[in-house]
């Protein structure tokens, strides 16, 4: 009969084929011992392979790339299915791994020739059948999904050149590293400021890191930073993983929450036999940024069951802001930026007001003394120290990994495999940044005390950069997460996989060598010696705030020393059950449906202690939040055509539809629903869509943090100031953010051109109900533009009862204190937490693979790219919709990469060109695109025995040109826009593997 294609032609650099008779035998039957007569003619090996799948009635999962370009001798005789498949791979270098009872793996593992010159057979592992499930589906053996996903093995991670799955994620065109990442944390291009621990996430489509699902073998992980709502991926270890699988389009319908702009699962190794060790060293070639990487895996298999233990340690050492011309000073002329330099300096300034009414420097104080013999003469009067706050600063962290990630798995039946596993991560990290700046207000109670002018007290513009350094930030961050499952035959094809997960994070920061203003205060004599503070300015002196960054001692400086500490902990309990199999058939196949269930238990705590404006060390009020989320989900895949009713232009046609509902405790219940469509109207070529709707549930503390009510002043439309109420906190009445999304596609594997493949997706993403406290990021503007009315209540307290109940009840409920009658307040505005703004994202994914052989030369050229056609932003409900692409800080239009790839024997090459468009600062101007080239070189050893076997040698270099970011005159000062660029420059790295 007829080979069908039963599950994925994959976009992307590796696609999966799982190829499988159109008439399987029964589950029950040994097939694989069976003795068939075989009758394959020699020629393309691909072709070999689906002959082969026909006749053996077996199922056969692989990546189109490994066949491509090959060729095989053919077979004609009565074998097994095994010795059959060893015999069609002689010689190609394929390994084959048994992975159920009619289901075989094939993976590019090499198989060596015996002394005698007969080929052996490629190692079959005779394991329990494993469940065959891809990301995008809950059903054993479904039909390709519609749905576009793109594949990436640990090898594709290794030929970039990239040593983290972090790396290689960010580094993918359709990923936007605006948020989630560490240089667009530390150069202030992460606007949220959330990314406390400096974790590395995955931003699918610019929509949030938040908005894409992040899967660790299929199982949700704890969140990570301050609000704890994204997956911080620098925690898994390279050594353990297997693959990479993402969804690029709405999957809330199979997986629940955050699945907006896509799925990415990250795929361990289930089994591994041997040992395996690797040692990398990197460094830039400029600068002073370095990476050790050291890892240790060793597996060991049985007919029953697998044990696996890898350990992974990683050491990079910071990249300094001093490093990069364009990022030291914040002076940014040199490079036809602007001079962002500011007044609080040291020395420092005297400031007064112009005539607008704007606090300026008036007088600088002069350098070169150390302010004991000042006189008023002395100051410059209309100049200004300006100081550099790039100094001292990095662009990149200092970092500690280790991860430890283990797995055994059981059968206790033919039936039934149970399977533990476990990870563990502790990273440490630090960076320093722009040194703590501030305006003191001195007077004549100060020793010091001098004024230009001769008043009895000035305001002066100060830096602590040259006495107290740059400000540091420290801390850990711990992920744990343990699984127990099962996975059982329920007879008739019905299979039943089970898990109870528990995840953790734990972050912990600290940022010090900071000031404290309440100790300051005292140190300068604004306030009188506090007797509840450790400090006393008659005793330990008083801080002189007019030298050059000399005229106070190291023990006054410690003494005024404050510090933040921030920790939190984020937990995800989770129970799954899912069954599916085959409901009945008809002419085109048999319709399967999966059915299923899932609990998740959440929990978010954080705890503050603040020593900056208080005599002692202040603790906040922890925040402890928790929910619990009960869902049910169903998925039907119909196959309309298959081989058995194919007909001219409908060789395939499937259709598949998921709904999913979750009940939430906390803000209610939601539900999802998706459909897919896949037309293979010839062979070789696909068409697909899929259309579905998608939920970001609120985090627990956008829900749960507590309210407060504080006065403010505000300007109102007339230009007067007017006392205001700012609501600001969390909000228990938000609702989901929701997304509707599209995706229509193509996919081709012509006959005519083995080792080609080409995929194509056209995608829409709606994304309206943003939940943001986007009034409190624009306090300024909230009484005068337009677009925050529907966040402001104007209220007449003194006239009106009901505006004076509503005042005092958000008053007495914050217990904010009121200087001001209660009659005077004008406004409240509401700063929460609300569902507001919408995105609209269109546009295109495109990659196209080809794999071709030249005698023994083995060539490989890919091109992969996303095009956005639009990134319309709409911040409130009354706003206009602004398309945000191209603008600094914002996703390009068109970034891609090409890759090109060389193999001959022991030797494999590649070369990657990386492409992001050029784009506009926020005034108009033109940043140029960015073009960098990447380049790995490889040897692996064909010995069989000796020292030498198993043993690998690489050279890769990223950015190997040194091609610095295009300049871009950032507010920060760190000249290039860390959400499109990276600083690290040409980086060089050899790594040596041996596995036994």
């Amino acid at each position: 009969m007829r080979t069908q294609i039963i599950a994925a032609l994959f976009r992307g650099t590796s696609p999966l084929i799982v190829m499988a008779a159109a008439s399987a035998q029964p589950a029950s039957a040994q097939v694989a011992e069976t003795r068939i007569a075989f009758a394959i003619a020699p020629g393309a090996l691909s072709t070999a392979l689906a002959q082969y799948a026909e006749q053996a009635k077996v199922q056969l999962i692989y990546t189109p790339a490994l066949a491509a370009g090959r060729k095989s001798t053919g077979i004609k005789g009565q074998f097994s299915p095994r010795e059959a498949l060893a015999r069609l791979l002689a010689g190609t270098g394929i390994a084959v791994r048994q992975v159920g009872r009619d289901v075989f793996m094939l993976s590019g593992a090499q198989s060596e020739a015996d002394e005698a010159g007969e080929v052996r057979s490629p190692v079959f592992t005779d394991e329990r059948p494993q469940d065959i499930i891809v990301t995008g589906s809950h059903i054993h053996g479904a039909p390709p999904t519609a749905s576009p996903t793109k594949v990436v093995t640990r090898s594709d991670i290794e030929r970039g050149g990239y040593s983290s799955v972090a790396q290689a994620l960010q580094a993918m065109p359709g990923n936007f590293g605006g948020m989630a990442t560490e240089q667009s944390a530390l150069t202030y291009a992460d606007r949220s400021g959330s990314n406390t621990t400096l974790a590395s996430g995955v931003n699918l489509r610019g929509l949030g890191p938040q908005a894409t699902l992040v899967l660790v073998n299929g199982r949700r992980v704890a969140g990570s930073g301050m609000m704890g709502d994204f997956a911080d991926i620098s925690s898994i270890p390279m050594s353990a993983l297997d693959r990479v699988e993402i969804i690029t389009d709405g999957a809330s319908a199979l997986y629940g929450s955050d699945a907006v702009a896509g799925v990415v699962n990250i795929i361990l190794k289930e089994d591994f036999d041997g040992l395996e060790m690797r040692l990398r060293g990197g460094t830039v070639t400029q600068g002073h940024a370095r990476e050790l990487q050291f890892s240790q895996t060793a597996g060991k298999s049985w007919g029953s069951g697998s044990l696996l233990l890898s350990y992974e340690y990683q050491r990079r050492v910071a990249l300094r802001s001093a490093d990069r011309a364009y990022a030291r000073s914040a002076d940014s002329r040199p490079f036809g930026g602007t001079d962002r330099r500011y007044p609080y300096s040291s020395p420092g300034n005297v400031l007064g007001f112009d005539e607008s009414g704007a606090l300026v420097p008036t007088y600088a104080i002069p350098a070169g003394q150390d302010g004991t013999g000042l006189t008023a003469a002395d100051f410059l009067a209309g100049e200004a120290n300006l100081e550099n706050f790039r100094e001292g600063t990095d662009l990149s962290p200092d970092q500690k990994r280790h991860s430890l990630y283990a797995r055994v798995s059981q059968s206790l039946t033919d039936a039934i495999q149970l399977f533990a596993e476990g990870r563990f991560s502790h990273r440490k990290f630090s960076s320093l940044t722009s040194g703590y700046a501030t305006i003191l207000s001195i007077t004549d109670a100060n020793p010091w005390f001098v004024s230009p002018t001769g008043a009895s007290s000035d305001l002066i513009g100060y830096a602590f950069t040259q006495e107290l350094g740059p400000v540091r930030s420290a801390g850990t961050a711990r992920s744990y997460a343990f699984t127990g499952g099962l996975q059982a035959e329920l007879g008739a094809d019905w299979k039943l996989s089970s898990y109870l997960a528990y995840a953790a994070q734990r972050d912990r920061n600290r940022t010090d060598q900071l000031a404290n203003e309440y100790l300051f205060a005292e140190a300068l004599g604004s306030i009188a010696d506090d007797p509840a503070s450790a400090f006393s300015a008659q005793r330990d002196g008083y801080f002189n705030p007019y030298g050059d960054g000399n005229a106070n001692s190291r023990a006054l400086l410690q003494a005024i020393s404050g510090y933040s500490d921030y920790e939190s902990r984020s937990n995800i309990l989770t129970a799954d059950m899912v069954a599916d199999g085959s409901l009945f058939s008809l002419p085109g196949g048999s319709v399967k449906l999966a059915v299923g269930a899932n609990y998740r238990r959440e929990r978010f705590h954080s705890q503050a202690v603040d020593f900056i404006f208080s005599p002692t060390p202040a603790a906040g009020k922890p925040a402890d939040y928790s929910r619990s989320i009960w869902a049910g989900f169903a998925e039907l895949a119909v196959p309309l055509f298959g081989p058995d009713n194919a007909r001219a232009g409908l060789q395939q046609l499937d259709f598949s539809a998921a709904v999913r509902a979750e009940r939430y405790d906390d803000f209610g219940s939601t539900a999802n629903p998706k459909f897919s469509l896949r037309w293979v109207p010839v062979d070789g070529m696909a068409i697909r869509a899929t259309w579905g709707t998608s939920f970001r549930a609120p985090n627990l503390r956008e829900l749960g943090a507590p309210e407060t009510a504080n006065l403010r002043i505000a300007t109102n439309e007339a230009g007067n100031s007017v006392v205001v109420i700012q609501r600001s906190g969390g909000n228990t009445g938000l609702s989901p953010e929701k997304a509707k999304s599209w995706t229509v596609g193509l996919d081709l594997t012509p006959s005519s051109l083995a080792g080609l493949t080409a995929s194509l997706t056209a995608f829409r993403t709606i994304f309206s109900g943003r939940i943001s406290n986007v009034v409190q990021q624009n306090f300024s503007s909230a009484l005068t533009d337009p677009i925050y009315a529907p966040f402001v209540r104007w209220v007449s307290p003194g006239t009106n009862a009901d505006d004076l109940a509503f005042v005092e009840e958000l008053l007495s409920r914050s217990g904010a204190s009121n200087p001001y009658p209660v009659e005077s307040i004008a406004a409240v505005v509401d700063a929460r937490y609300v569902n507001t703004g919408r995105v609209d994202v269109a546009g295109g994914d495109f990659d196209i693979n080809y794999v071709f052989e030249r005698g023994s030369n083995r060539f490989n050229i890919g091109v992969g790219a996303t095009y956005l056609e639009r990134w319309r932003e709409q911040v409130t409900p009354d706003s206009p919709a602004v398309d945000r692409r191209n603008v600094a800080g914002r996703p390009v239009d068109l970034k891609g990469r090409m890759t090109i790839g060389w193999a001959r024997g022991p030797f494999d090459t590649q070369i990657a060109l990386n492409h992001v468009d050029a784009f506009r600062d926020e005034a108009g101007k033109r940043i140029k695109a960015w073009n960098t080239v990447d380049m790995r070189i490889a040897y692996k050893s064909k010995a069989s025995t000796g020292i030498a076997s198993g043993f690998t040698i690489s050279l890769a270099a990223q950015n190997l040109f040194d091609k610095a970011p295009p300049f871009y005159d950032s507010t920060a000062g760190a000249g290039y826009d860390g959400s499109n660029a990276d600083a690290t420059g040409r980086f060089i790295a050899l790594e040596i593997a041996r596995r036994w």
